[in-house]
Order: structure tokens, then sequence, then C-alpha cells
């Protein structure tokens, strides 16, 4: 009854949509643009303003290269329809349309002097190679007040809810004011704050790089937004202050106050709340520290950082209770014209309650059932602090030194109950970590003539990780491995793991222009690892300790690491493709001690190629090939022989003859837009083949797990694919994609080898309407289906997620904002379904020239306690409830200045 009552309520909403996607008759004009020798002129700008206000929004279409344009209009609505492009006369006309009409138009070049044309026209769109410069003022109304209210106006620009911006659909990674970064470059808090008045210009910078003269010589993946401002508009103040209250003690606190000047700027926002949202994100850390950047520069230590401890505290969505203080401070001045000094503070405290219950099955042959309850409270305060010292010389010279500290501490309690059909545990645990690390770098950039540019760079990264764990179990565990005194008491176990190291890498790149589409890279460097990784597990008795060195436990490890490389990239440009095949040699010495004994010292030789291959059709239209072979260390835990206690039900030991790993990584990527048809396309193929891994090794006894490392040349593939479209018509956009993820690779567990393959398909369709004077909807459903298998079992899952936003605003001065999600979730090899709905909704009114604004919001509206999800693995199979907050209501009031 209840799938019949989700299929009759989706239906519903399809229903709702067609009928907005067709709330008023449209009709679609096109043509060609010719000059007064009917040659097609592409790139022309053309708008059409609605002669009545409020009729209809201004519509806009750009020529393709053989001069066609096309736009859908409303019917028997009147249109100004203005026509501009460089050197000729603005075209203007007054059309009223009732059908489908084509429409050539000529163009007359203009008898003004090219410095006129250049001062009196504005061309709303300008594209020029991998820039895009949008003039905003003809697509506004006058109703923006912040910069997400222009951009989701322009052409080829998306905002999602969060302030995330994409270009034609490439993601942006910075945010520019005036060539400056914006609050270390994060996009959503200019997005969300800067105030439409002050917007002149925005550019899209497509493969942005920061120093000027290594563009077209270090290759970018980056995307930059530069929002330009105006004349008059070049020293602002603004901000808001938003403060709330609510049923169960809720409150809410949300101070901003931005100062910006061509010399200095000031950014400060504040967020105190105890409801369902976190002020600092697990994205916004990766943002903080280099986000994208620091994917393309070291994968692995990208990688990595999801998985630390403050990443992890961070990436806790859902719990039952959250209070978080937040504060940050960012700062940009200009000392003299060369010189900029930056940087930012953040500092946040929080507490955090949690509660789970799974239900496990172990895939171990016997089939073992677990129920499992944990409940967590902990509190975490962290400070993320960064100065950047930039020198921007005349002479094409540039330096940048930065320094950057962050630390946390904290504190957490957790309770476990675990039952199976022959044994019941409880633990009490308490877990206090503390950590600090300090990375300094220095880079110089300097371009001695056009053929000659070099540049040096320098870091280091010093940690200093301390965890200290009190474990209260009821029964003594892991009988066999841990020497636990059965005292018939509660069995009480200490544990502490401390980490310290130093990192440090030089690099030297000199980029050789032979002749214009001719270069060499020779690249050389070192870099340095020396970790001391530390830990010990005990048992604390009544009157002395019981230490398990003896039986294995405890390492003091002493582990360095050096890696000298050196190699060169030729890159080479033929027709309308770009070549840049590369090599490196690198040399490898590694040293291990264990308790003060030599455990390895060795040294080994890799030859790494590589080769980029770009493929540019037209500005808009490109296909990019990346190939690797990868090298990369495992970290001093790894190398870590002997025992340490991991989790309740689990042991783990590091591998002292560990490698690196080597593996081919293949990307090929393909993206096409079109603003004439209103089309972005977007696809991509991964492909990773792993020579050498470091894995894991599991014996698997009831539900304990002993986890070892080897060092394996067992086959593993992946393969993962994608592709997102999407199409403007009219007043609606469409979008539709499809991902697909599949990888074959074998384990060994309890000593037999076992071969795995999974299967992860998905597809999206999405619909969101962009009316003027009517609701807006913003339509998704997403599908997903799993599949894993092995010779002794078969998983196959499937999850539908459908989900409605709404937007919609009346009496010109309210707005109604509410969301619906529904996920349904089915193990088809077991027969389980899972349902669960999560709704919000707000309230908002705010006067157009008013600073106030007053909101009722209302999150989990439907009071849901739980959320269902299930995983999968090698080992088990997991069915887990997740609670969540309850209902919160929250009033609150706004000033923005």
């Amino acid at each position: 009854m209840q799938h019949k009552n989700f299929k009759i309520h989706v239906y519903t909403v399809l229903l709702l949509l067609v009928g907005l996607s067709s709330f008023a008759q449209t009709v679609v004009l096109n043509g060609k643009t010719l000059d007064t020798l009917q040659s097609p002129l592409p790139n022309t700008n053309i708008l059409f303003f609605p002669t009545i206000q409020n009729e209809d929004k201004v519509r806009f279409s750009i020529t393709d290269q053989e001069g066609f344009y096309q736009v859908t209009l409303k019917e028997d609505i009147s249109y100004l329809m203005e026509i501009s492009y460089l050197g000729f006369t603005t075209y203007k006309d007054t059309i009223k349309l009732s059908q489908d009409t084509t429409r050539n138009i000529t163009l007359t070049p203009s008898t003004q002097s090219l410095e006129e044309i250049i001062l009196t026209e504005r061309t709303p769109i300008k594209i020029r190679e991998d820039t895009i410069t949008y003039r905003p003022e003809k697509f506004l109304t006058g109703e923006e007040r912040k910069l997400r209210d222009v951009l989701k106006k322009l052409p080829g620009l998306d905002v999602d809810r969060a302030g995330n911006v994409t270009v034609n659909g490439k993601e942006v990674t910075k945010l520019l004011v005036d060539g400056k970064e914006f609050f270390t470059g994060d996009e959503k808090l200019g997005v969300n704050n800067i105030p439409a008045g002050v917007i002149d210009e925005i550019e899209a910078l497509d493969n942005y790089n920061e120093v000027s003269f290594l563009k077209g010589l270090s290759d970018s993946e980056q995307l930059a937004l530069n929002i330009k401002l105006k004349d008059g508009k070049k020293k602002f103040a603004f901000g808001e202050l938003e403060a709330g209250g609510g049923i169960e003690d809720r409150y809410l606190l949300h101070p901003t106050l931005f100062y910006y000047s061509p010399k200095t700027s000031v950014n400060v926002i504040g967020d105190f709340n105890n409801i369902d949202k976190k002020s600092f994100t697990t994205q916004d850390y990766i943002d903080f520290e280099g986000g994208f950047s620091r994917l393309a520069e070291d994968p692995s230590a990208y990688f990595k950082l999801y998985n630390d401890e403050f990443a992890r505290f961070l990436s806790q969505r859902d719990f039952t209770f959250n209070r978080n203080n937040f504060g940050a401070l960012s700062i940009n001045q200009a000392l003299t014209p060369q010189l900029d000094l930056s940087g930012y503070t953040i500092l946040s405290g929080g507490d955090l309650k949690t509660r789970q219950e799974n239900s496990i099955t172990y895939l171990s042959g016997q089939n073992i059932d677990e129920q499992r309850t944990t409940t967590q409270e902990n509190s975490l305060f962290f400070s993320l602090t960064k100065a950047s010292l930039r020198y921007m010389g005349e002479e094409n010279l540039n330096m940048n030194y930065e320094v950057f500290l962050k630390t946390n501490s904290g504190e957490g309690n957790s309770s476990l109950d675990s039952f199976t059909a022959t044994e019941s545990t409880f633990l009490n645990q308490k877990n206090i970590p503390s950590s600090s690390d300090i990375t300094q770098k220095l880079s110089v950039n300097k371009q001695f003539t056009p053929k000659h540019t070099t540049s040096i760079n320098l870091s280091h990264k010093y940690v200093d990780t301390d965890t200290r764990g009190d474990w209260n179990f009821n029964r003594p565990i892991f009988t066999g491995i841990i020497p636990i005194e059965n005292t018939g008491d509660a069995i009480l176990l200490d544990q502490v793991r401390k980490n310290k190291g130093h990192d440090l890498n030089f690099n030297v790149k000199h980029y050789w222009v032979l002749q214009r589409f001719h270069h060499i890279y020779p690249e050389a460097g070192i870099r340095y690892i020396d970790q001391q990784y530390d830990t010990s597990d005990s048992q604390e008795l009544e009157n002395n300790t019981n230490n398990f060195t003896a039986a294995g436990f405890n390492n003091d490890l002493d582990y360095r690491l050096s890696d000298t490389y050196a190699g060169m990239q030729y890159k080479a440009k033929a027709g309308k493709f770009i070549f840049k095949p590369g090599i490196f040699y690198h040399y490898y010495d590694w040293k291990i001690k264990q308790l003060d004994t030599e455990l390895r010292q060795t040294g080994k030789t890799v030859v790494l190629p590589e080769l980029s291959v770009d493929w540019e059709l037209n500005s808009s239209h490109k296909v990019k090939l990346r190939y690797n072979l990868n090298s990369r260390f495992g970290e001093a835990s790894q190398f870590a022989n002997r025992l340490r206690l991991s989790s309740f039900n689990q042991v783990f030991a590091g591998n002292e003859r560990l490698e690196n790993e080597l593996y081919h990584s293949a990307r090929i990527t393909y993206s096409k837009f079109s603003l004439f048809k209103g089309t972005f396309l977007n696809a991509g193929f991964n492909y990773t083949n792993r020579l050498q891994s470091i894995r894991n090794n599991t014996v698997i006894e009831g539900i304990d797990q002993i986890n070892t490392i080897v060092y394996t040349s067992l086959p593993e593939n992946s393969y993962s694919g994608n592709i997102q479209y999407t199409k403007l018509l009219g007043d609606c956009k469409i979008k539709v994609g499809s991902t697909a993820s599949l990888s074959d690779y074998s384990r060994v567990i309890n000593t037999v080898l076992q071969d795995f393959e999974s299967q992860s398909y998905s597809y999206s369709l999405g619909l969101e309407t962009r009316f003027k004077n009517a609701p807006n909807v913003e339509f998704n459903w997403n599908q997903r289906f799993n599949i894993f298998e092995s010779a002794t079992t078969s998983s196959n899952f499937t999850q539908i997620n459908p989900s409605v936003h709404l937007e919609y605003r009346f009496f010109k001065d309210f707005v109604i904002d509410a969301d619906y999600n529904f996920t349904y979730y089915e193990n088809k090899s077991l027969s389980q379904i899972n349902r669960f709905s999560l709704g919000n909704t707000s309230l908002l009114y705010a006067q157009e020239d008013s600073p106030w604004t007053f909101t009722i919001d209302v999150d989990n509206i439907f009071d849901t306690r739980f959320k269902n999800e299930n995983s999968f693995n090698q080992f088990l199979i997991s069915d887990t409830r997740t609670f969540i907050q309850e209902r919160t209501v929250l009033f609150k009031i706004a000033y923005g200045f």
C-alpha cells in the first residue's frame, strides 16, 4: 500500500511539472545574422525586452559559428529586439509573434571609429578563447539583491542552493573580486553575500593561473569567476545580522560583515546555532586546505584529508543533537602596488550527539548475524590560520610565501552494545584527540625572457598528533591474541596513538619555449619524509599495568623516505591538438626502525611516463586525454608491523616489507556547449589498472577480524564513466545524467584467495522552471543500482530518490521555499525494503526596499526520526538505522545593510 501511495505522489508531481512547463504558450523565432556581403556573423548578441514591464523577462540568444540564432518567446507579447555586434550599427525593432517564425537580419557597418565603438557598445556576452565576459545589466530587472540572483539570470551559468557555481557545466573553483581572491576564493561566501548593485562585469576564466605569465605554460584545470566592480563602487561595506529562536530552546545567531576597497578588504562571519545545520562542512575543510588545486598537485594528499579524524568529525551529517560556535576573519591588504598581505583565521567549537543501530550479516561461511547499537557524544574545537605574502614585480617576477597552521582538540564518549547468538559485548569508550600541524610554502616564479621562465617551490610540513583512549569492556576480547587478565570485573584498556613527522619538498621547473608551438619543460626535485609513529595498548589493573608488548603489540616506529626525481615534458601544438608527453625518473630510498632495531634499509628506481592530449575543436567543444603511471608510498602506520587494537572487533598490524604502489590511470573528458541551442554536454571516462598495491589480508573468526597488510601484484581494475546533458527550453531547464562504476579485484580472506566484482549504475532526470511570475519548481529523480558478487555471495541493491524543491513569490513580498526528498531502498537479495521521507519549508517576508527580513523555518517537517541505509563489502552486509534531529521550528529576523 505504501508503495502504491508513493507512485501516486510521483505521478502527481510529474503532472504538476508538466502543467507548469506549459504555463504560457510560446513561439520560436530563428534565423541568421549577416553582414552586407551576406557573410554570417558568429557570436552576435540578440536580446528581446518586453515592452510592458512584468509581462516577461529579458530573452537572449547568441549566434553560432554559422550566424544562426534561435529564441523562445511568449505568444502575442510585444518585445523590443536589439542586435549588437562590434563594428556594426545596433539593430533595433519591435516584434510580436503569434506563430513560429524565421527571420534573417542584415547588419550594416558602423560609421563610428573603433575607439568610439568600444566606449559606447557593451555587448552582453563576449567570448574570447578561454574567457567569457558577461555585462549583466541587460539581463537584470532591478529585483536582484545578491550576486547569486545575478548569476542565475546569465546564460550558461548555474547556481545551486548552497551557492556553488558552474559555467557551461564546469564547476567554478575560485572567486575573485577585481582580480583578487575573495575570502580565500570560496565562491559560496561571495555568491551568497556580495550585493548585486556593485557588479559591473563578470568574467569566467577557464584554465586560470594566479601567475599571469605562467598561463599557456603551466597547465591548469581551474575555473575562476572574477567580479569586476562599478566605478564609484570600488569601496563599499555590506553585511547582515540574522538571529532566530524556536521551540525546544533552539537558537541561531549569524552575523556577516564585509568591507572592500582596492587596497583593503575585511570579511567577518559568525554562526552560532543548535539546529541541524553545520557551520563548517567537510567540503569547506577541503577547500581551505587547497581544494581542487590540492587534487591536481598531489592526489594522495588530497584523499588523505578525507580520512583524518577532523574530517571524519565534520562528515557526520546525521545527528540527534548539534551545537555550533563558528567564527571566521579574513583580511587582504595591499602594502604596496607590488606587495599584498592576506590571511584568515577560523575558529570553531561544537558538540555532537549521534545514534546508530546496525543489523549486520558476516559473510565468512558461517553467516553470523550481529545486532549493534552505537551512541556517541563528541566535542571538538579547531582552528585554521593562514597568512600569505605575495610579491608581484614589474619585471615578470612573482614570489609568494604562506604559512598555514591547523590545530584541533576534543573529547569523544561512546557506548556500544553488540549481540550475536553466542556473545554479548558492551563497551564504553573515551577518546581525547589533539593535533597540530604547520605548513610553510615558498614559491618563486621568474620570466627571464619570453622563451625562458623558471618556477622554484619549497614547502615544509610538521605534524604532531596525540590520541588517548580508554576502553571499558564487560568481557575479555580477542582472548587468543590479547593477554587480558580476567579479574571478574570490567576490563579496562588504555590506548595511546602518537604521530610526529616532517615532510619537505623542493622542486625546480624550467619552461623553455623553443618555438611558438614547441616547448620543453625540464624538472627536478626531492621529497623527504621523516615520521615517528607510536602506539601503546595495555590493561589497567587495580595495582599495576598489564603491558601487551610481549604479545606482539605496541609500536615505536621511525620511518624515513627520500624521493629524488628528474624528468621533462615536451609540449607541441599541431592544428587543433596539443600534445604533452613526459617522463620522470624517481629514486626512492627508505629506512624503517622498530623499537630501535633497524628492520629495513633499501632503495629502488622507478620510471614514470605520462601523456596529455587536448583536442580543441573550438572554444566550446573540447576533448581531453590524461594518462599517468603513478607511484605512491604508504604512511608510517602501514609499515608498523606490530599489533594494535583498532575497534572492539578488529586488530590491525602493518608490514615493514611494503614498497611503493604502482598503477596506471587514464582519463578522457568531453565537453560541448552551445549558447545558441541552450545545450550543455559533459562526459568522462576513467580507468585504473593496479600493478602493485598495498592491501589488507583478513582473517575472520565469528565477528572478530584480524587485518594485516601485504604488498601484492593481485590484479585489480576499475572503470567509471559519467555523462550529463542539459537543455534549456524557454523557461525550463531539463537535465539528464548517468554514471557507471565497475571494478574487479582479488583479496585474501581466511587464507583463501577470493575474486570480487562490484558494479554500480545510476541515472538522473531533472526539470527546473524559471518563471518570472509563477511558482518555480525543481524536480529530480535519481536511481542507483549496486551489484556485488563473489564465488560465495551475491548482493543486489537499488535505491530511488525523487525530490522536489518549490520556490514561490506571492503578494510581492512573500516567498515560500520548500523541499521534499523521498528515499526508497531495496535489498533484492534479502527482500528487504526501507523507505523514509525528509522535508523542509520556510516562509520569508521582505519588502523590496527594506533591509529587514522575517522568516519562519521548519526543518524535518515530517518529524522523521531516522534514516535507513545499506552497505556491503567483502566481509559483511549491513542495514543501518541512523537517528536524526527531530523537527525544528525557528523564527528568524535579519537586518542587512
